[in-house]
């Protein structure tokens, strides 16, 4: 049906509360009945990440008025301990993009539990890698270190459920806007 990967049987992903870019509160109920977008993504990422961004720039500019009333764009760092709201204002600023991009704090293991859950209920992977035995911190982890992670973005429908995916390995943005107007109709 979807020229992306079908997620069969569709997914529900559990509400959930993170910090957005603005250093406010960003509850997932905000996105209910409509299609959304979401894209994971770090603000150190050297390859994956900054085609991802500039892609879904590019398919949220050839929707129509109409069709983009019903469509929400998200992003998700994989990266809190360096991507804080400052940070995710800069990179959104340097993309020119307006949709929302979140984290967590990372004060507490409670609240990165938070963001952890998101990445588990969208089947997103990631690895940790230390490069250096640094002692210096950066938001509660060492600055040195190499992040590995399922990178592409899962679209969701009106009815909060997972139904496509698309990574770097199929990447494909006029597929993914393809996708994008069959899940609106």
């Amino acid at each position: 049906m979807f020229e992306g990967e079908d997620i069969l049987p569709p997914q529900p992903y559990d509400a959930f509360d993170l910090q957005d870019h603005n250093d406010s509160r960003f509850n997932s109920s905000v996105l209910e009945g409509y299609i959304v977008v979401f894209g994971f993504i770090y603000t150190n990422c050297p390859d994956y990440c900054p085609t991802t961004t500039a892609d879904m720039k590019w398919i949220q500019s050839q929707l129509s008025g109409q069709e983009r009333s019903n469509v929400s764009f998200v992003s998700i760092t994989v990266d809190p301990w360096r991507d804080g709201p400052f940070g995710l204002t800069e990179y959104m600023e340097d993309y020119n993009v307006t949709w929302p991009h979140l984290t967590t704090s990372i004060e507490t293991l409670e609240t990165l539990s938070h963001i952890e859950k998101v990445w588990t209920d969208f089947s997103i992977g990631l690895v940790l890698t230390e490069t250096n035995n640094s002692t210096d911190l950066g938001r509660g982890h060492s600055l040195y270190y190499d992040i590995e992670h399922s990178n592409g973005v899962v679209l969701v429908d009106e009815m909060g459920m997972q139904r496509v995916r698309w990574t770097h390995d199929d990447w494909n943005p006029a597929g993914i806007l393809n996708d994008i107007r069959s899940l609106l109709n």
